[in-house]
């Protein structure tokens, strides 16, 4: 900080041109101070120093003496200075210049000080800054009614003996109806119904059916189908959630060799078109089909394309959906006839996205040392359980798989599995008891993931599994009619999760249970019956129904979330 000062122009500069003078000055004028300060007191000196000036003058020295060089009349000059001051005048003028100069360097001083004090303050107080920030404003929107939507009935070609695999409009038609129920929390909302069009089949007794909660905070929105079929040309039970639509799905299920008829289904519950392009990966790469992109679904309506109409002679297909302007709810509805006899249905809804991990809940397993024993034909090949796989990219995929039973006491079952990247593999799973398995998937490449099962007991059907993102704190599933519907929860967390079910009609009894960290159980529950379920800890869920020649499950998945404060900020222009 001295530094500053010493740069100061106006504090150094200014008075260097005449402190040598002044100070010879002072010097000089500090002989005769003395008396000067000594006469100073009485107005008689001046005077005196005149009358003493004068007779120094007047009397001259002698010239012998002032020829002769000697020390001793030295006096003379010293007698000059010590008598024979300045003149008044002259004394006055050096007083006001030792007096000039004081003032000044003691003005010097003072502006020294008072730089240090000006500093220092800067130093202490706070300068006032200025400060700019983006103009912004914080909006609230108002939350969105909730839609779900139900897949509708099982379809079937117009004419029994087409094998499905043309996309023509109106030629498919409606093979029953199914049985649909709804909850909603709390019991004082209403949910609203509607229905979609469906241009591609011909009108029967149902349709797809929306369902719609207002979009308040703490209302909660559930529904599921189920049918069963028994004709000579398909029987089997498909059940499916009714889901929230979306912009991006991924399927992994269906198969479209001779005795396999799959149909996409693309429904669109927003009042906006929507225009989706389907991407198709199989055993041997990605499906080049021309037609897959551009399709057109309109407001409120439903399109049912055949599978094999993009895709014909697929083992495992694995199924990208991505939709511009309206959502779409994706999914697909699968029968097998095995030469002449049914083999079941089923209807599979939307899978995870890619991820390195992956969890698939209450995938059951029964009837096989039956299915092992059929399984020599080429016909029943699919009938073993498998989990099909889909590595996006080049890059191959190896896979950890842990099958953790409901039962407890039974020991996890683990298996690797090598994946080739940019194809689909169904790997069959390890030899297992009949139980109920959650399978979690564990990879060092993304992956795409589903599971496969079937009962060859008291008649011949399949089911698909769907991988399924956690849920945690309060949400709510629905179960239609079929045969010992069942929870089935897993847990990946490291914490035990303490769950609380309570039906939302009837009989309001809660059911409390726990789920071990890192376990799978299952919870007997009641058909045509919606709960709220509460958690202490994320899980995943599904529901499963098993019976005599009778197996199907669905994931249960969580709502979206509500509108929530978004803070928008202005343009500045540019």
């Amino acid at each position: 900080m001295a530094s500053d000062f010493d740069e100061n122009a106006p504090v150094t500069n200014e008075p260097a041109g005449n402190v040598p003078d002044e100070r010879h000055t002072a010097e000089s004028e500090a002989v005769v101070a003395p008396d000067a300060a000594q006469d100073s007191p009485a107005p008689e000196p001046a005077p005196r120093e005149e009358a003493t000036s004068e007779n120094t003058m007047v009397k001259p020295p002698k010239p012998t003496k002032a020829k002769t060089p000697k020390p001793p009349k030295v006096t003379a000059p010293k007698a000059a200075v010590t008598k024979t001051p300045r003149s008044a005048a002259t004394a006055a003028a050096g007083r006001r210049a030792a007096a000039r100069t004081g003032i000044r360097i003691a003005t010097s001083v003072v502006v020294l000080a008072l730089g240090a004090a000006t500093v220092g303050a800067a130093a202490v107080l706070s300068l006032p800054t200025v400060a700019t920030g983006v103009p912004s404003v914080v909006v609230t929107p108002v939350a969105s009614d909730q839609t779900r939507v139900c897949p509708g009935p099982f379809l079937g070609p117009a004419d029994p003996s087409s094998s499905g695999g043309g996309n023509g409009a109106l030629s498919l038609v409606s093979l029953g109806t199914p049985t649909l129920i709804g909850g909603i929390v709390p019991a004082g909302d209403t949910i609203t119904t509607g229905t979609l069009s469906t241009p591609d089949a011909v009108a029967g007794p149902s349709q797809s059916t929306t369902l719609t909660a207002p979009g308040s905070s703490g209302t909660l929105l559930s529904g599921s189908q189920s049918q069963q079929i028994t004709n000579p040309d398909l029987a089997g039970l498909a059940s499916s959630e009714c889901s929230e639509a979306a912009a991006d799905t991924w399927l992994a299920a269906g198969s479209t060799v001779t005795g396999r008829s799959t149909y996409l289904i693309l429904s669109n519950p927003t009042a906006v078109l929507s225009t989706v392009s389907v991407s198709i990966f199989d055993e041997t790469g990605v499906v080049n089909a021309p037609g897959t992109s551009g399709i057109t679904v309109q407001p409120h309506s439903q399109r049912a394309l055949s599978l094999a109409g993009f895709a014909p002679d697929v083992v495992s297909p694995v199924i990208h959906v991505t939709a511009a302007g309206g959502t779409v709810l994706a999914s697909l509805q699968q029968s097998v006839i095995r030469g002449l006899t049914p083999g079941g249905i089923d209807v599979a809804g939307p899978t995870g996205a890619p991820a390195l991990s992956q969890t698939i809940a209450g995938v059951q397993i029964v009837s096989t040392s039956a299915i092992a024993e059929q399984a020599a034909d080429p016909a029943s090949s699919d009938l073993p359980a498998a989990l099909r796989v889909y590595v996006p990219g080049s890059a191959g995929a190896t896979l950890t798989v842990t099958m953790k039973s409901e039962t407890l006491g039974v020991a996890d079952t683990t298996v690797s599995y090598s994946a080739t990247g940019g194809v689909v593999t169904d790997f069959p799973f390890p030899s297992l008891t009949d139980d109920t398995y959650s399978v979690v998937v564990s990879s060092d490449q993304p992956v795409v993931v589903g599971a496969r099962s079937a009962v060859v007991s008291g008649g011949v059907d399949f089911a698909w599994y769907q991988s399924s993102p956690p849920i945690g704190g309060t949400f709510m599933f629905a179960t239609a009619t079929g045969p010992n519907p069942r929870l089935q929860l897993v847990n990946t967390t490291n914490t035990d999760a303490a769950v609380t079910l309570t039906p939302t009609t009837g009989a309001v009894t809660p059911i409390t249970l726990t789920v071990a960290a890192n376990s799978a159980t299952g919870q007997a529950v009641t058909a045509n019956t919606s709960y709220t379920v509460v958690t202490s800890a994320p899980l995943m869920a599904s529901v499963g129904y098993l019976g005599d020649g009778l197996i199907s499950a669905f994931s249960v998945s969580p709502a979206s979330p509500l509108a929530a404060p978004i803070t928008i900020y202005s343009g500045t222009g540019g």
